[in-house]
């Protein structure tokens, strides 16, 4: 168990999009520099969104970043354990040692600190152990607390055989130019304050 800070230096592109979502409770801007399909699903609890978008990372191949976010209401040390194995101590987050969770020594488990407008979090990396070694990947959970909710989700982030073509440091930057818009409650006309 390891903790690492992600290498997200790059400045986001300039031709970025600043993308707004709500699903659930939660409701956000980034900016995606990709062109991502982002979208809000209706129909599963806890709420959920989907950010597709191709990557090029220098390799042979585009690869596809597929964050499938959830959001957490309220966000509790449970939830947020379960969904990235972190916990918040009098020093920060850190990875969540409870006994029992998922942490197994060869999936190299490493803890990431996030941090964006007004928030910090943080998140996992985790490596498959099992099936075919080509197709062995690496993926980030991660949750970022926001007052009473929590915005968390995953994403596989590389092929474990081919490093330099991770798409990591692309996912960090674009989650840490995350800005939470607070929804505010719509108040009728006829009892506003006159």
């Amino acid at each position: 168990m390891t903790a690492l800070a992600a290498n997200a230096e790059e400045p986001v592109s300039p031709q970025s999009v600043e993308t707004e979502v709500v699903f659930g409770q939660c409701h956000f801007k980034l900016k995606d520099p990709y062109g991502a399909d982002f979208r809000a699903t209706r129909s599963r609890l806890p709420p959920m969104a989907n950010y597709i978008a191709n990557v090029n990372t220098g390799g042979a191949y585009p690869f596809e970043i597929w964050i499938q976010f959830s959001c957490q209401d309220p966000a509790t040390a449970q939830t947020l354990s379960e969904r990235a194995l972190i916990k918040m101590t009098d020093k920060g987050w850190v990875l969540d040692p409870t006994p029992g969770r998922e942490i197994i020594e060869q999936q190299h488990t490493t803890f990431y600190p996030l941090h964006g407008k007004g928030w910090i979090g943080g998140g996992t990396t985790q490596d498959d152990v099992n099936g075919d070694e080509a197709r062995r990947m690496r993926t980030f959970n991660f949750c970022i607390p926001h007052r009473q909710l929590a915005v968390c989700g995953y994403v596989d982030v590389g092929y474990l055989l081919k490093p330099k073509e991770s798409v990591f440091p692309q996912v960090i930057q674009l989650l840490q130019s995350i800005e939470f818009i607070d929804m505010q409650a719509v108040v009728p006309a006829d009892t506003a304050n006159p």
